[in-house]
Formats: structure tokens, sequence, C-alpha cells
């Protein structure tokens, strides 16, 4: 007896493929968000650190060129935190972008192998109709010549 062969197996392979990749690439973006989301974090921490490891202690005299230094550091530190803010953002919209598309390549695969499984179930059917055909044929030959 034939087997059952799936016509659409290389594009159920070729779709499989593609989401494999997306997902791969979904992976990466989420990784790259938690490290922009650590940097910014780190960067955070920083800032708010800075008041108190240049606060003058036991009366000490903090200079204006020391005060220059410390706001243009922490000016530095914002603008830092502003621009990984904004790379997260743009982050975060490819990364809503990528879930759409490994949505939509998952949905494809999964059409198809539902597909896939319709055609062997009626393949399957199909054989046994016909095996049930056969059995009968021979049993009415048997029934006819005694």
């Amino acid at each position: 007896m034939p087997s059952f062969q799936f016509r659409l197996a290389p594009v159920l392979r070729l779709r499989e493929r593609v989401k494999e990749e997306k997902q791969f690439e979904l992976r990466a973006l989420y990784i790259e968000r938690t490290q922009l989301e650590e940097e910014i974090g780190d960067l955070l921490a920083r800032s708010e650190s800075l008041g108190l490891a240049f606060a003058p202690t036991d009366g000490a005299v903090v200079t204006a060129a020391e005060l220059q230094l410390i706001d243009d550091y922490a000016q530095l530190l914002d603008r830092q935190i502003a621009r990984k803010r904004a790379a997260l953002s743009s982050l975060c919209e490819r990364l809503i972008k990528k879930q759409q598309e490994f949505t939509e390549a998952a949905r494809e695969v999964k059409s198809l192998e539902v597909l896939r499984q319709r055609l062997a179930e009626k393949f399957r059917r199909a054989q046994n109709l016909e095996e049930q055909k056969f059995l009968d044929e021979i049993g009415q030959r048997k029934f006819t010549r005694q």
C-alpha cells in the first residue's frame, strides 16, 4: 500500500525554519532589552549615589570647581539615561513588531500542520475504505464458490 505523502512538506519545512528564525530574533531582542534595562538601572544608581558620594563631611568645604565637575557628571549621566531610555523605547517598538511577525509565522506553520493532519486522516480513511472493499470482495468470492 502506498504511504501518505504531504505535497506541501517543503513549504512546511520552510515556514518552520522562518518561524525558528523569527523566534531567534525575538529572543535576541529580549536579551538586548534586558541589557538596556540593566544599564539604565546602573546609571540611575550612579546618579542617585552621586549626591551621597560628593557630600561634604565634617564641615569640609566644596569648591566651585568641584561643584561644577559634579554637576557636569550628573548632566552626563542624565543624558546617558535619556539616550538609553530612547533606545529602549525604539527597541520595545521593534520587539512588538517581531512578536507580531513571530505570531504570524507560527500561525502559518500551524495552519499547514492542521492541513497535513486533515489530509493524512482523509488518506487513512480512503485506505481503510479500499481495504474494506477488497476484503468484502474476497468474502463474496469465497461465498459464491461454495
